[in-house]
């Protein structure tokens, strides 16, 4: 998994704070897209342990509670899912109690077998490419109309998909 960048204190992705990590790589190339830089598969750097060291080290530095966002790029790309998915998992040893926002082009009906193993970890899940056509900047969590926030353990409760309730 590569990453561009992790930005410690986020008050835009997620409910409250959250510390955000955006993965490198994008095939979806949506029109209008705020995160060009990271459609490149070969910038940023590779994600390492000590990466993942810092997260769990910081994500409650200062007495900042934060839960975790993961953002793109495109988490969940054939080059990024299986390092995504092993964050997840850590992040979750260590805090059970956070949760862990994950925003995606994919939709999760077409979700493969890999990613569909996310849903172990995650509690948020905003699907969908970003469409400029149905930009508002004035829905939580999201871009545009088309994408959907999903309440990931209410959906594999109800066997249904589910939408998180905001606020």
């Amino acid at each position: 998994m590569r990453f561009s960048k992790i930005k410690d204190n986020d008050i835009a992705n997620g409910v409250g704070i959250t510390m955000s990590l955006w993965t490198q790589g994008c095939p979806h190339h949506c029109k209008g897209c705020f995160n060009v830089e990271t459609w490149d598969f070969n910038g940023g750097k590779e994600f390492t342990t000590e990466d993942l060291k810092y997260i769990l080290n910081n994500i409650d530095k200062n007495n900042i509670k934060r839960n975790l966002a993961i953002l793109g790029g495109e988490p969940l790309c054939p080059e990024n899912v299986k390092g995504v998915i092993e964050l997840c998992k850590q992040f979750k040893k260590v805090y059970p109690e956070k949760m862990i926002y994950l925003w995606t082009g994919y939709e999760v009906e077409n979700f493969d077998y890999t990613q569909m193993k996310i849903f172990e970890y995650i509690d948020v899940l905003v699907d969908g490419k970003f469409e400029e056509d149905k930009k508002n900047l004035s829905i939580m969590l999201r871009g545009s109309t088309n994408q959907r926030v999903i309440d990931v353990n209410k959906s594999l409760n109800n066997n249904d998909i589910v939408m998180y309730e905001v606020g």
